[in-house]
């Protein structure tokens, strides 16, 4: 977490990278285990979270590994995971077929589920609390996030 808990950190992150736009919003994922399982599915997605860029050239991921028993019970911490440097993916506009927000359960707006689905047939299901009190930039950029994207 330490690698990721501040917008300076966050941008410089991204900048070795070239993953910066000209409108960036931050903002950390988990990976929604209810809705990808399975052997296969761990290999697709070998994450357990995404520390996420969205800016106006696509998305730009970092992948984000927990414990062995983090979220097996409840919903996972990414401020405790921790930031797997050499795995970064990006999804250009042009090969994003569609991204939802919704809420994650009835009764739950605090939480909304995020699912990222690609032209090549990838789809990324992941969820993500409203505010992130670790990190300080997510609240803002997941909102500006959550507009864009939601289903109303």
């Amino acid at each position: 977490m330490e690698e990721f808990n501040s917008i300076e950190k966050v941008q410089a992150l991204f900048a070795s990278v070239n993953g910066l736009g000209n409108q960036n919003l931050f903002f950390v994922t988990c990976q929604d285990k209810q809705k990808v399982t399975g052997a296969a599915a761990g290999m697709e997605y070998p994450y357990d979270g995404l520390l996420i860029n969205a800016n106006e050239n696509g998305l730009v991921m970092f992948y984000l590994k927990a414990g062995a028993l983090s979220g097996l019970f409840t919903l996972s911490n990414p401020a405790k995971m921790t930031l797997d440097r050499n795995n970064c993916i990006f999804i250009p506009n042009g090969n994003i077929k569609k991204i939802t927000v919704k809420n994650f359960a009835l009764l739950n707006s605090k939480v909304k589920r995020i699912s990222i689905d690609t032209l090549d047939g990838k789809s990324h299901k992941l969820y993500a609390k409203l505010d992130e009190k670790d990190f300080p930039y997510h609240k803002d950029n997941f909102n500006a996030f959550i507009e864009k994207y939601s289903s109303k």
